[in-house]
């Protein structure tokens, strides 16, 4: 079923992925694109891409709109509405009609922010007023013609800004107009965590409360506080003290200590893996036995509703961005919702880890259930973890052939 074929059934105006359908096994190889065509674009934000030339195969992840991917030929499937789907360089399939072809090689959309050396992707804004309204034009304010209502605190991603006949205005993602003077703009926790060299013990630790004091010795005269989310060196305990490298005493209690523990059965010498103690908000990153990047987080408070699950897991998914909301619950005072939160990894149903730009209180409990990291620790981690997302990609489905990363969240306390 060559070109010649395909010209035929145009000529008799009959529908050529009708006759693909029903006469063309599926994977069978399709006129080819435009010789020109060094890569093929994604013309439709989010477009599925598959294992096989099926929309009703395994999903292997989302691509954004703009990323061009290398293609080596069209073929014949289902579920595409052309009859017709792309084969990627990496014999993955993308329906044809969520591409066009293009004269430019491969590459990722760029991401503007990103590659400024921002600390978050985007530009995020929070609400200030509950009931705050948001207009398909500026000028609906005038007429009191809203779409929606932002309640206190919800949060948005920022797209644009304009004065429209004296007024400020800024632009959401999805297009609507809100008054500036109704939004505040955030830029994320400053914190970041701490890259450990190979062969070095685990001694560091931060302070938990604040302010902490360094004491000449156990119970002698003070000399320093520490700020909150200072790190220090740990040299010995004796008791409920601890010994600093840089010299002086501090009480234990005062500091969130990652400890060093074995790695998960099953997995092998040089494998990644994430443990987090949720007694002291602490998250440790390994590479078989061997520590190699520890952080504080937040975990969720301990609520009933709110707790983060304990076990062993695996990153079920990766994605780029993950709107998050309670909208539908009606059992709660307050709702939220945040668009595009950054970095998200899903471990267990919708607990996981993701950038949260909206505290800066990492090294205690805050979360409802997912696993809270500054924006620098989960841009890291995101890419420390397995399977990497492929640049341009919005989201990335493990198979078992990635060995996704394996995640630990214990409580030495609940043993």
């Amino acid at each position: 079923m060559g070109e010649a074929a395909f010209l035929l059934f145009a000529a008799l105006g009959l529908s050529w992925s009708a006759m693909a359908f029903a006469e063309v096994p599926v994977g069978q190889t399709a006129v080819p694109a435009p010789h020109w065509a060094k890569s093929i674009e994604v013309v439709n934000d989010g477009a599925p891409v598959m294992v096989e030339p099926d929309s009703q195969s395994r999903r292997r992840g989302t691509v954004g709109a703009g990323t061009r991917l290398g293609f080596k030929r069209r073929v014949f499937g289902e579920g595409c509405s052309t009859g017709v789907w792309y084969e990627t360089s990496d014999l993955l399939y993308i329906c044809e009609a969520n591409v066009e072809p293009s004269p430019t090689t491969p590459g990722p959309r760029i991401d503007g922010l990103g590659a400024n050396g921002q600390r978050l992707p985007q530009q995020y804004a929070f609400i200030k007023f509950d009931g705050t309204r948001a207009y398909h034009h500026p000028s609906d304010y005038f007429r009191n013609d809203y779409v929606e209502a932002f309640g206190k605190s919800f949060g948005i991603v920022v797209t644009g800004e304009q004065v429209y006949q004296g007024v400020a205005f800024v632009r959401t993602r999805r297009h609507l107009w809100v008054e500036r003077g109704s939004v505040h703009f955030v830029d994320g926790s400053s914190f970041e965590g701490e890259k450990l060299a190979r062969g070095r013990p685990l001694d560091i630790a931060w302070v938990s409360i604040r302010p902490a004091k360094v004491f000449e010795k156990p119970h002698g005269r003070v000399l320093q506080s520490l700020d909150r989310h200072t790190v220090v060196r740990i040299q010995d305990q004796k008791g409920t003290w601890v010994r600093l490298l840089s010299g002086g005493w501090m009480r234990s209690g005062t500091l969130a200590r990652p400890k060093i523990v074995e790695p998960p059965e099953g997995l092998g010498p040089t494998e990644r893996w994430i443990d987090i103690d949720i007694e002291q908000q602490v998250l440790v990153a390994y590479e078989g036995p061997t520590p190699t990047f520890a952080t504080l987080v937040s975990t969720g408070r301990n609520t009933r509703e709110s707790k983060t699950p304990l076990g062993i897991f695996q990153i079920w998914a990766k994605l780029d961005f993950s709107d998050m909301d309670d909208l539908e619950r009606t059992d709660v005072d307050k709702n939220y919702a945040i668009q595009d939160v950054p970095w998200v990894q899903f471990f267990k149903g919708s607990y996981g880890f993701h950038a949260a730009f909206w505290h800066d209180d990492f090294g205690r409990r805050r979360s409802h259930g997912c696993i809270n990291l500054s924006p620098a620790d989960a841009r890291y981690l995101f890419s420390f973890t397995h399977p990497v997302l492929p640049p341009g990609w919005n989201a990335i489905l493990p198979v078992p052939a990635d060995r996704p990363t394996t995640v630990q969240v214990r409580d030495p306390r609940s043993h």
